[in-house]
């Protein structure tokens, strides 16, 4: 884990970037630093649909050594990605052994930071019913499996039961807790007269603004016609018109609180294993009442919704460019050296580390890697510090970071699959000067990220298949040496460089005698077994990249540089050697004989390879020759 003589805190959460998992994450952070403790942020983003993505994004559970962790906080009502909350649940339980403390969603084997959901919207119907003297009341909730849903419809439908309000199941709509179910929903109630609402009750407060801008489009006034509420007080609420009765969970203190409920279990010291915490109620003019408005605060949450507005165009134009200008990155180090200029995009930043497993570029999936993330070797490709770049460094996954980058106070970090669908890379880990998570536009960069390492890795695999099939080109099939096209390529290029260093060109002939008799009488099988031997004795006796070559049939060659006579008898000695040996085996019932012949060229501008072989032919056929005379 981070090695810095701290303990550290695992949290985990999807979208961290949105209001309240930020709120939360730095309210962790916060107090962590207090106590002493890091903060890993283990985060993912949401895929849309996408499975591949998600399955790749839930990873970011499998990248770390639980039992290394001193202290666990999951989001849990955040994990919307497949199959990311199952995966951390599992190596809990399988590897962990310190305190977890789950947020806003009960897990009745840990540690748990919630809010009574079941009434928390008690005040805004009641307000509603008693102030407003609504009966009318129709409800948005969220999707019908979600606890949160459930707990909160279960509210609505508690209070109209209690002040004899019938319950109409039509006025019943279940969302998505996001923006497009909320249309759905008002163009339902509003074709209907017998249940057109008075006030449109909704579990979230994504879901109440997605109902005022519905209305809005169809000529619903909010709420001289029709009176919306929300629930979770985004920071947005308070800015659009009119601003949303909502309500709001004390984000911050759960998110101290959790922090405080794994300092106290590891300290041994007694608690509660549900910490409840109290929601604030905000009154505002979407049910209809007046609110009071302070103008400095007005106008200073204008200039900072235009500032975010223009900061994020800017973002989003610079994102674009940078994903134009890594489309024609073809290896790693081109990638490192433009990440310079691109991580100044994320705004605040005080480090920045592209972490890739070493043969990242060598497998398909996890499965076929076949070894944990968290058991492998790891290279930080790129590092940057306070402005400074750090050199490149190779450590074992189960660090997250080199030790010897970390600060010695208490450190902060966000950490984030680097994948392309489903293909998992390496992560990344980013910290701020400042407590606060990144931007949503950092979903888009790592996007472009990964896209060109994709890229790099398709160039890779392309130029090893180009060079896998230039090897079979230029290769004998049967005896693994090279053939005759080779010897007008690597042999041209044996003799430039004896040219251009002023060294000896040796070339080495060879000719077998008897391979038609071998072929007539043992066949083509024991044809091909004298032809890898001899193929085998020049393998055997060449030592110093020299080129062996089949030039078909039963002729080959050998081409070496920087050979004196000398190194040319030692290589002949091992070549007749291991002919003598196979020989001697008595393997097979025939033997192979061979005659050969060398030559030795100094070469210069007018040497040309033609004239080499010629040598080294010349005299392989006159030791034919003479083995005929002797009748041999």
């Amino acid at each position: 884990m981070l090695e810095n003589n701290h303990k550290t805190i695992g949290v985990f959460v999807t979208s961290a970037h949105e209001e309240y998992q930020d709120i939360l994450c730095r309210a962790i952070c916060e107090r962590a630093y207090e106590i002493g403790y890091n903060v890993a942020i283990f985060a993912n983003f949401v895929g849309f649909g996408e499975q591949k993505y998600e399955i790749a994004e839930s990873n970011i559970a499998n990248i770390i050594k639980y039992e290394d962790l001193d202290g666990i906080i999951l989001l849990s009502d955040t994990m919307v990605v497949k199959d990311f909350r199952s995966k951390i649940i599992k190596n809990i339980r399988k590897y962990s052994k310190c305190p977890v403390v789950s947020v806003r969603q009960e897990i009745e084997e840990y540690q748990n930071v919630l809010i009574k959901d079941n009434t928390v919207l008690d005040e805004i119907i009641l307000h509603f019913i008693n102030h407003h003297k609504f009966t009318k009341l129709n409800f948005l909730t969220g999707p019908e499996d979600n606890p949160v849903s459930i707990q909160r419809l279960n509210t609505y439908k508690r209070i109209l039961t209690e002040y004899g309000i019938p319950i109409e199941e039509e006025r019943i709509a279940y969302g998505d807790f996001w923006k497009l179910s909320a249309y759905d929903a008002v163009e339902k109630w509003l074709a209907d007269p017998n249940i057109y609402p008075e006030a449109i009750i909704c579990a979230n407060d994504y879901m109440a603004i997605a109902v005022c801008n519905a209305l809005a489009q169809r000529g619903v006034l909010v709420p001289r016609d029709i009176a919306v509420s929300g629930c979770d007080n985004i920071e947005v609420t308070k800015d659009i018109i009119p601003p949303i009765t909502t309500v709001g969970m004390p984000v911050y203190d759960m998110g101290r609180e959790a922090v405080d409920k794994i300092h106290r279990q590891s300290k041994g010291l007694p608690q509660e294993d549900i910490s409840y915490l109290k929601f604030i109620t905000y009154i505002r003019e979407s049910c209809g009442c007046e609110m009071e408005k302070n103008a400095k605060d007005i106008f200073r949450r204008r200039n900072n919704i235009i500032k975010e507005l223009e900061d994020r165009d800017e973002t989003i134009s610079k994102t674009a460019y940078m994903s134009i200008d890594l489309t024609g990155v073809t290896t790693l180090d081109d990638l490192n050296n433009r990440l310079a200029s691109y991580t100044y995009l994320n705004e605040g930043f005080s480090s920045f580390y592209m972490c890739l497993y070493t043969d990242w570029d060598r497998y398909q999936s996890d499965k076929e890697y076949g070894i944990p993330f968290s058991d492998r070797e790891v290279s930080m490709e790129v590092g940057m510090k306070n402005g400074q770049w750090l050199q490149k460094v190779q450590f074992e996954a189960k660090e997250l970071l080199p030790s010897i980058y970390l600060d010695h106070e208490p450190q902060v970090f966000y950490f984030n699959m680097l994948h392309h669908r489903e293909k998992c890379y390496g992560y990344t880990a980013i910290s701020f000067k400042k407590l606060q998570s990144y931007k949503s536009s950092y979903q888009g960069w790592l996007t472009n990220v990964c896209n060109a390492l994709e890229n790099i890795k398709i160039h890779s695999e392309l130029n090893r298949l180009v060079y896998k099939l230039e090897d079979i080109s230029i290769k004998d099939e049967l005896t693994g040496l090279y053939n005759r096209r080779a010897l007008h390529t690597l042999g041209q290029k044996y003799l430039d460089q004896c040219i251009k260093n002023h060294s000896n060109l040796m070339v080495f002939s060879a000719d077998m005698d008897n391979l038609k008799y071998i072929n007539d009488i043992y066949g083509h099988a024991g044809g091909d077994i004298a032809l890898k031997a001899v193929a085998s004795a020049m393998m055997n006796a060449s030592e110093d990249d020299e080129i062996c070559i089949r030039l078909g049939g039963d002729e080959f060659s050998v081409i070496g540089v920087e050979y004196d006579k000398e190194k040319v008898i030692q290589f002949v000695n091992k070549f007749n050697d291991a002919i003598q040996r196979f020989n001697k085996e008595l393997a097979y019932e025939f033997k192979i004989s061979i005659s050969y012949g060398w030559g030795i060229t100094k070469a210069n501008e007018n040497t040309t390879l033609e004239e080499c072989l010629s040598v080294a032919d010349k005299r392989m056929y006159l030791q034919k020759y003479e083995k005929k005379k002797r009748g041999l």
